[in-house]
Order: structure tokens, then sequence, then C-alpha cells
């Protein structure tokens, strides 16, 4: 494993490990600091959403990526399937903390298993953050492979976007996947979304100066 995904591991634990206590101690919580937010009260809705992706990759096979996620107060499942390995499902619990009015952020610490082609365990977290017009969105996480500790993997995707208006948003991405074979250690590119009502629509354009580009179509309802 290179140096970068070393670090970037490193930093993925530290945030699981301290970012709740950092939160709750730094200012006002919007999330997990009261209890009516907790999942046992049932005045609190579910909210749910659905997103795929679609890979179209030359002179590849093509192939979708699925999440499904549910939330109630601070608590968040998650699903996915294609996500750490083609043919393989993924399930997720976490905890949302969040902060700020003006600058705002959002941190999902979770733990997930991973089952099918590949089995692992899989510590996980979203971040994001706003201000304004602009925001950055992460998820992280690290694979320990269960059938080969040589396969233990570090994933990640990276959304840096503005939303000049509410049904429009675009900016640059990079992801880290092992699921899009390419010779590259990281992909990067840029993305377009519309959002109309519930639904987000979205182009993503990956590698476009190299040889090795390809695009990825999403689609997700919320509700």
């Amino acid at each position: 494993m290179s140096r970068q995904p070393v670090v970037s591991v490193v930093v993925l634990l530290l945030l699981l490990g301290c970012a709740p206590a950092a939160l709750l101690a730094g200012g006002p919580v919007t999330a997990g600091a009261q209890a009516p937010d907790g999942p046992g009260d049932r005045s609190v809705p579910w909210a749910f959403s659905v997103n795929g992706f679609y890979y179209s990759i030359p002179d590849d096979d093509d192939f979708v990526i699925a999440i499904g996620t549910a939330d109630r107060g601070n608590l968040h499942l998650e699903a996915r399937y294609n996500y750490e390995a083609l043919k393989t499902g993924s399930l997720f619990a976490g905890w949302t903390f969040s902060m700020g009015e003006t600058f705002t952020a959002d941190f999902t610490p979770m733990l997930g298993a991973a089952f099918g082609e590949t089995v692992g365990i899989v510590p996980a977290l979203e971040m994001s953050l706003g201000y304004g017009i602009f925001d950055l969105y992460d998820e992280s996480e690290y694979l320990v492979d269960l059938q080969d500790e040589g396969s233990s993997y570090f994933y990640s995707w990276l959304e840096l976007g503005v939303t000049p208006v509410d049904m429009f948003r675009f900016g640059v991405t990079a992801q880290r996947l092992r699921v899009a074979e390419t010779p590259l250690e990281v992909e990067r590119g840029l993305f377009m979304q519309m959002m109309p009502g519930h639904a987000t629509v979205g182009l993503y354009a990956f590698n476009l100066a190299s040889d090795y580009w390809f695009l990825v179509l999403t689609l997700g309802i919320a509700w």
C-alpha cells in the first residue's frame, strides 16, 4: 500500500474515534445532543433515499452501484451493492453528528460488513461541510478483507460542489474505488447535478485528459 492510502486510513480511524467527542465538546451540536432526536422517539419520522450509479466504461463491461439509506433522528442505516467489489453487498449502521448554522458540518461514523464475492469488516465515515453556496462531501472507508489480507483496501469518494441556484449543483470530484479498474491510483473529474423536487440526476466525467476516461450517470430519490 502506498504512503497516501496509509495516511488516509490513519486519518479515517482518528476521525471515527474522535469526531463525536470533538463535536459534542466544541459548540452547538444539533444531532446527538438532545434525546428527542434519537431513534427511540416515535415522533421522529424515518427518511429514506435510493441512489443508482451507472458506470459506462469504454472497452469494459458497464455496471451499476446501488445505495439505499434510512435515517431516523441521528440513526443512519445504509446498504450498498457493487460498491466495495462487484457482486458484493454491504450493510452499515452509524450515528450522525451535526453542528453550525452559517458554516455547517455533518459527520457520520459507521461500521459495516461486506458479503458476497468479498467478505470483510468496513469502518467508514461520511462527512459534509457547507458554507453558503459551497460544499464539500466525502465518504471514506477501509475494507478489512477477511478472506485475503492483501486485498484490504481504502476507498474514498470526494466532491467539492457549488450550488448557485436551488436546482443545480456542479463541481470537481475524485474517487478511489476498486470497481472502476484503471491504472490510475485516483480518478479525477467533473460533475453536474439537477435536483428537481425530491430527485437528483447527475453526470460525472472522470479522467477526461487520459485514455482511461469513463462516465457515471446517477439517479437518486429521497422521501
